[in-house]
């Protein structure tokens, strides 16, 4: 009985990073169109593409990996509350790597999102979409 809620939670989890995965290339992609194409500026291409990745990866979680049948504007703003830690997180790395320490910036990219990846574990699971409590 204890391994039913942990075998779904690790499921969720699976699904969760699989469809992570193609949103961090896309989003890099976006980035790289934003930045170099585009000649936007490093911290408005990054926000931008950030935020793009954001509501993708709300949509397609919040039925995919959590079976809501449509999206609602509250687990959507507690995502995006939570998003928004990460987004920090991630943008901080990005451009402090970049400025700071000459790192090119799709690697730096790369590193944000993985210290992003922590902190969206954690809101995701334990606040956004986390299982009510018992009677």
């Amino acid at each position: 009985m204890l391994l039913r809620p942990r075998a779904a939670f690790l499921r969720r989890f699976v699904r969760w990073v699989a469809l992570g995965v193609p949103v961090v290339g896309a989003q890099l992609a976006l980035l790289t169109l934003l930045h170099q194409g585009l000649a936007w500026p490093l911290w408005l291409a990054s926000a931008a593409a950030a935020e793009a990745g954001l509501l993708t990866r709300f949509l397609t979680t919040d039925r995919w990996v959590f079976g809501h049948p449509r999206p609602t504007l509250r687990r959507g703003a507690r995502f995006h509350g939570a998003a928004a830690g990460a987004f920090v997180v991630s943008w901080l790395v990005l451009n402090g790597a970049v400025a700071g320490v000459g790192v090119p910036y799709v690697a730096a990219a790369l590193l944000g999102t993985g210290a992003a990846f922590g902190w969206s574990a954690l809101t995701t699971f334990l606040w956004v979409w986390r299982a009510p409590p018992r009677p």
